[in-house]
């Protein structure tokens, strides 16, 4: 069957095909609450969670796939998602220039001495609840569960 005139294929005009497509923001999103809603899943780390989610986005578009990264950045203000991090602590690291867990930009945190003056005392990030202090805090598991409205897990 002749193509279309102007419409090569990519391998036609040198390109590849596409290995992969990055889905759209909002459907990720929808699909993180649909897969924690009512409270029936709760996922003890962030690759199961990514497993289940690209399970259900693939339905319809076989080629999509996300990073953590860019997972933890859209799960931070989904309403009914919670976004949980458990922590260890590093000495003697640098502090970061931005968030770990979402990317966010991180402010200081200041604290006033008996004298008058303001010291630093660590940072925290503007988007989510991450914070740091003279112990660098790294985030090493990640727990994505049902949130209420108040963001709480709900009651059972």
């Amino acid at each position: 069957m002749p193509e279309k005139a102007g419409t090569a294929s990519p391998e036609a005009d040198g390109r590849r095909p596409a290995k992969f497509r990055r889905p759209a923001d909002e459907i990720v999103r929808r699909t993180a609450r649909r897969l924690v809603r009512g409270g029936k899943a709760s996922f003890r780390s962030q690759s199961t969670f990514r497993e289940a989610l690209l399970a259900l986005v693939r339905r319809d578009e076989p080629l999509a796939t996300i990073g953590g990264k860019r997972l933890r950045r859209l799960l931070v203000g989904v309403p009914g998602v919670r976004l949980s991090v458990h922590y260890t602590e590093r000495t003697g690291a640098a502090p970061p220039d931005d968030c770990p867990v979402c990317g966010g930009a991180l402010k200081p945190i200041r604290n006033r001495t008996l004298t008058g003056t303001s010291i630093v005392i660590g940072q925290r990030c503007e988007r989510c609840e991450y914070w740091t202090h003279l112990h660098r805090r790294v985030p090493v598991r990640y727990v994505i569960s049902a949130a209420g409205i108040d963001g709480r897990a709900p009651r059972r």
